[in-house]
């Protein structure tokens, strides 16, 4: 495989203001709604390193993500729960997908809410495994700050006995540094419902977000996937993505 580069520009500069795109969707990554306004699409790739010791580099993966604004309500969503694209590191190069919905049920000049769903095949491979999420996506906007969450709860729909229900309650703050980078960090709360107490745990994770162009991002982010709690302490992963929009 060869050598995946992205230049990520940091800047220093004061926060100036919440300039918007003509289409009213901000540039400023911390001040971005939950949802995309309609008829803007989004086109996301990650691509994902294992960096833990003694196994660096062993896992890469590309989980690209779609996202399309339906309406004022409603955004659909394509993407991979698991690996996407793998190509290092997983049995087979491509064996998951999956399929969102947001709806909005609040917006003001603070706070937003939506409903979301989903449902995932975490694998094709026989025996398929099935999956459905139900929760809701909630921001709060302050200043050049915002914090947003993604509680949900997974539920097994096959194959019950080793694909169980799992609780997810993603967390991510973002710092608006200046016009075009911003500052986020990730956390959370993870486990399944059946043995919550043996395999909770809690990521943390910090990267940048630099937006190139109107409409264009790079960014990288680095994650400890288990920090806190009962899983795997060096499960970690170095991310780097570039993010492109049609308006």
């Amino acid at each position: 495989m060869g050598k995946i580069a992205f230049s990520v520009l940091l800047g220093s500069l004061a926060f100036a203001g919440s300039a918007q795109a003509q289409s009213g969707y901000p540039d400023e990554y911390a001040l971005r709604p939950v949802q995309l306004p309609e008829s803007m699409l989004q086109l996301h790739v990650p691509v994902v390193f294992n960096i833990a010791p003694g196994s660096f580099g062993d896992y890469v993966a590309i989980p690209l993500d779609i996202r399309v604004g339906l309406s004022h309500e409603l955004e659909l969503r394509l993407f991979h729960p698991v690996n996407g694209l793998c190509l290092r590191g997983c049995g087979k190069k491509y064996n998951d997908l999956a399929l969102g919905l947001l709806y909005a049920l609040m917006r003001d000049s603070n706070s937003q809410l939506s409903l979301l769903g989903a449902l995932e095949v975490t694998s094709f491979a026989s025996p398929a495994t099935l999956r459905l999420d139900v929760g809701v996506a909630y921001k709060y906007f302050q200043g050049a700050w915002s914090i947003g969450t993604t509680p949900y709860l997974g539920v097994g729909l096959n194959h019950r006995d080793w694909n169980g229900d799992g609780i997810n309650i993603p967390v991510e703050f973002a710092y608006q540094l200046s016009h075009p980078m911003a500052l986020f960090a990730v956390s959370g709360l993870y486990g399944s419902t059946k043995h919550f107490g043996d395999d909770w745990h809690m990521p943390l994770g910090f990267g940048l977000n630099y937006l190139v162009q109107h409409a264009f991002d790079l960014g990288a982010e680095i994650v400890l996937n288990n920090a806190i709690g009962n899983g795997d302490s060096d499960n970690s992963t170095f991310i780097v993505y570039a993010s492109w929009r049609n308006q």
